[in-house]
């Protein structure tokens, strides 16, 4: 594949990956789409690393066929010096030497072109790699929240289920010492709560650790 359609190749693929990445970034983190990114990027950052070597070596190549083109031009040259008679003969070689000589610079043009898009592609490489580490950074950002958020649920469902236990435990004791039903029982401990301005909970533990001490 000829260096310049493989650099509109590296193109689509940046632009197809950047539009997801974006899309990625306006939705909640996903860390397994992340990681996914990453790799994308870590790959894409190869391939440009691959498509810098390829111009490398077209560069390297027009250059020797430069250099070539330009000792067939001097030997050219020399040759049409030694015509002199009406005719002409040297003129055949000095319209190749020309030739050859135009050939050289394009080639030599040719060349650096090569090696300019070489150091893009390695800048962009070396961007790539940036940007799949800031992926996988925040792939793994999205796991820590999503492991402190399963954490934090974990806790407030065994605070409340604690909660439920010991309300409970307080309802059962007063319906046992006042004859009074579940919902009375509940009353009498919001009531308590609200008084004293502590929490039901902190009511109805205390109740039980008072009857527990007694």
């Amino acid at each position: 594949m000829d260096t310049d359609d493989a650099e509109d190749g590296l193109a689509a693929r940046e632009a197809e990956l950047a539009e997801r990445e974006r899309e990625a970034a306006a939705s909640p983190a996903d860390p397994d789409v992340l990681a996914a990114l990453a790799k994308e990027r870590d790959a894409l950052a190869d391939a440009r690393e691959a498509a810098a070597g390829a111009r490398d070596t077209a560069a390297l190549t027009r250059r020797e066929r430069a250099t070539g083109r330009d000792a067939a031009a001097s030997e050219r040259d020399q040759r049409s010096r030694g015509g002199h008679d009406d005719d002409d003969p040297g003129f055949p070689d000095r319209f190749l030497s020309g030739r050859d000589t135009d050939a050289s610079a394009g080639d030599r043009a040719d060349a650096l072109h090569d090696e300019r898009c070489a150091r893009e592609d390695r800048q962009r490489a070396r961007e790539d790699r940036q940007r799949a580490s800031a992926d996988r950074d925040a792939a793994a950002r999205a796991v820590r929240v999503a492991a402190d958020a399963c954490a934090e649920d974990a806790a407030g469902m065994r605070a409340e289920m604690e909660s439920r236990t010991v309300i409970g435990q307080a309802q059962g004791l007063l319906m046992a010492e006042h004859d009074v039903t579940a919902d009375e029982a509940l009353d009498l401990l919001v009531e308590q709560s609200q008084s004293s301005n502590v929490t039901l909970r902190d009511i109805a533990a205390r109740l039980v650790d008072r009857r527990a001490d007694g």
